[in-house]
């Protein structure tokens, strides 16, 4: 038979599970709780934001519009006014001279002529002979410079002589408008083109050529006309076409108009000053005195 005990160690552990010491002092204190932290943080607030798509305003649009019309019309002016610039240099032409007799002469005026090269493709020849000889000032040499690809433009350069004065003479037939450049006085004269006495550009070159030969008689009679200076100067220089405001653009520019009222004494006396300008373009020889008014 066999008597089991309970060992010594358990008899001890029981009594030990009676406090030796009751603290009556904190009976009425609370014990204190253990405190979670995860519950004493405060909840999680979320933001939400609402993204709001960015939209071009109309008055961005339009900025943006009128900057890219602009930038096109400069580029399509620019890009006319480079054509018109290469167009040029590039247009056939012809450069040359010819005397032209202040006297009539036209047996004299022929047999000069005859021989000699009057117009040269691009020449810059010179012969200052032909203009006078033996100090008799009977022919005025003209230079010439004639587009007759789209026939539209001629210049005649005019030297100082007794029957005018130094001159250049831009016949613009798209415009149909003459400019005078007072090439020492440093100033431009507009007036209409008279096609009456301006042969176009291949008519001029044609002529030229046949008095050349001398099988031509060219009419030298000297048409007088007496032009007045309008002031102020011109400022619209778009109007005179190409040619001319191209020569006249910084130059005072004025308006001519033809006085068909004879000038009497007291008006004469108002004027400070008259030029001469005399040219030769196909059908007699124009001289136009400007008056111009104090």
């Amino acid at each position: 038979m066999t008597i089991v005990t309970k060992p010594v160690s358990e008899k001890k552990l029981d009594k030990q599970e009676q406090p030796l010491v009751q603290n009556e002092i904190n009976e009425g204190i609370p014990k204190p709780v253990k405190k979670d932290v995860e519950i004493e943080l405060p909840p999680a607030t979320y933001l939400a934001l609402r993204s709001r798509a960015h939209r071009i305003s109309t008055a961005t649009t339009v900025c943006v519009f009128v900057t890219a019309l602009l930038v096109l019309t400069i580029g399509i002016i620019g890009g006319v006014y480079l054509y018109h610039q290469f167009a040029r240099t590039k247009m056939q032409r012809f450069r040359g001279w010819c005397s032209v007799p202040y006297d009539n002469d036209l047996d004299a005026f022929s047999s000069r002529l005859r021989g000699r090269p009057v117009l040269t493709d691009d020449s810059h020849e010179r012969d200052h002979e032909v203009s006078m000889e033996n100090g008799n000032q009977l022919f005025f040499k003209e230079e010439f410079e004639i587009d007759i690809e789209h026939d539209t433009f001629e210049q005649i350069d005019v030297p100082d002589f007794t029957g005018g004065r130094r001159g250049r003479f831009i016949h613009d037939f798209s415009a149909n408008k003459t400019g005078i450049i007072d090439l020492d006085g440093r100033r431009c004269f507009v007036m209409p083109l008279n096609r009456s006495r301006v042969l176009p550009p291949n008519s001029l070159l044609d002529l030229v050529v046949k008095m050349r030969a001398g099988y031509y008689e060219v009419d030298t009679e000297v048409v007088r006309e007496t032009m007045r200076v309008v002031k102020p100067p011109i400022t619209d220089y778009g109007s005179l076409g190409f040619y001319i405001a191209r020569e006249c653009s910084k130059l005072p520019t004025y308006k001519l108009e033809r006085m068909t009222k004879p000038v009497f004494k007291r008006s004469v006396e108002k004027l400070s000053d008259s030029l001469v300008f005399t040219e030769f373009a196909g059908k007699k020889i124009s001289q136009y005195e400007v008056m111009i008014e104090e």
